[in-house]
C-alpha cells in the first residue's frame, strides 16, 4: 500500500524515482526537528529550581532538628496567645526558623492571627505542623459587638445630592467606591438628580443602599436645563432622558404652537414617556 501511495505521489507531482525519495527525506526530517521538544522534554527533564532545592534542604533541616527537639519527649507545654508568638516561641513550638518568620511576617503584612485555622492561610502550614503547634497556642477571642458597632458608626449627615463627591457618599453606609462612582457618572448623564425616585435607575443599587440615599441625602436645587419653549436641539438630545429623535419632535412640535409636555407626551418614544414627570422639572414649561 506504501509503494502505491509513493506511486501516485510521483504521478501527480510529476517526479522521477530520484526526486521522490529526496522530498520524502526532506520530509522526515522536518517532522522530526518539529516534534524534538517533545522527545527532549522525556529523555531530559528539567533541573531543580534553585528556590527548590533550598526548600527541600530546608526541610530535611526541620526534619533532623524536630527529631533530635526535646519537645517530642514529653515536657511540659506551654500555652501563649497564638497573635503573642515570637520567632522562638515558634521555633520551641517545634517549626523550622524559615516558616516562624514566614508566620510573622504574614502577620506584620496581611491581618494578625487570631484563629488556629488562620494558620492554614500561610504557605508551609499543612494540618501535621498545625496539629503540632496546636497544643502551644491559645486563640484571641472576638471583641463584643457593641464596640464594634460602636467604633464603626460614623457621624452622618444629609449630603446634597447634585455636589457631593465621591469621599461624602462612600461614608454613608452600604456605599462602597464602585457604588458612589455610579452614583457619580449617572448623575453626570441626567445633568443633576431632580428627584430621589431617579436614584431606583443607578446600576446595581441594592435595596439598603437605596434606602440609605433617601434618608441621607437631599436636592436642594433642581437641575433646570432650560425652559421647553427656548430649548434648541443641542440642549434637549444632550439629556439621557430624550433620544435625537425625542428633540426633533418637541421642536417641530414646539414651531406648531404646542404648549406644554402635556401636547407633546404622546409622541415621545418610551422611555421619555416613562420620566415625563422629571423632564417637566428639567425642561419647565414656563
Amino acid at each position: 500500500m506504501l509503494r502505491h501511495f509513493f506511486h501516485l505521489g510521483r504521478v501527480y507531482f510529476e517526479l522521477d524515482h530520484r526526486q521522490a525519495k529526496a522530498y520524502l527525506w526532506l520530509l522526515f526530517f522536518t517532522a522530526a526537528i518539529v516534534c524534538s521538544p517533545l522527545f527532549t522534554y522525556y529523555l531530559y527533564p528539567a533541573p531543580y529550581d534553585v528556590g527548590d532545592i533550598q526548600l527541600i534542604l530546608q526541610e530535611a533541616e526541620w526534619k533532623d532538628s524536630l527529631a533530635a527537639s526535646p519537645h517530642n519527649k514529653s515536657v511540659a507545654l506551654f500555652h501563649k496567645r497564638i497573635d503573642k508568638m515570637k520567632e522562638e516561641d515558634w521555633i520551641a513550638a517545634g517549626l523550622p526558623e524559615y516558616l516562624s518568620k514566614r508566620i510573622l511576617k504574614y502577620q506584620s503584612k496581611v491581618k494578625p492571627l487570631k484563629k488556629i485555622n488562620d494558620l492554614y492561610a500561610i504557605y508551609g502550614m499543612d494540618s501535621s505542623r498545625v496539629a503540632q503547634v496546636g497544643p502551644y497556642l491559645a486563640e484571641v477571642k472576638d471583641s463584643t459587638p457593641s464596640k464594634i458597632i460602636k467604633k464603626q458608626s460614623p457621624s452622618l449627615i444629609v449630603l446634597d445630592i447634585n455636589i457631593a463627591d465621591s469621599i461624602a457618599l462612600e461614608a454613608l453606609p452600604a456605599i462602597g467606591p464602585v457604588l458612589s462612582r455610579r452614583i457619580l457618572k449617572y448623575r453626570d448623564l441626567l445633568k443633576g438628580y431632580a428627584s430621589k425616585k431617579q436614584y431606583a435607575e443607578i446600576y446595581g443599587i441594592s435595596p439598603e443602599a437605596l434606602a440609605v440615599l433617601q434618608k441621607w441625602t437631599e436636592i436642594k436645587e433642581i437641575p433646570v436645563v432650560i425652559i421647553i419653549k427656548s430649548a434648541d436641539y443641542q440642549k434637549l438630545n444632550a439629556h439621557f432622558y430624550l433620544s435625537g429623535k425625542d428633540a426633533r419632535f418637541i421642536l417641530s412640535q414646539l414651531k406648531l404652537k404646542a404648549t406644554c409636555w402635556e401636547e407633546l407626551q404622546p409622541g415621545l418614544e418610551a422611555k421619555a414617556q416613562e420620566h415625563i414627570a422629571e423632564l417637566k422639572l428639567y425642561y419647565p414649561c414656563e
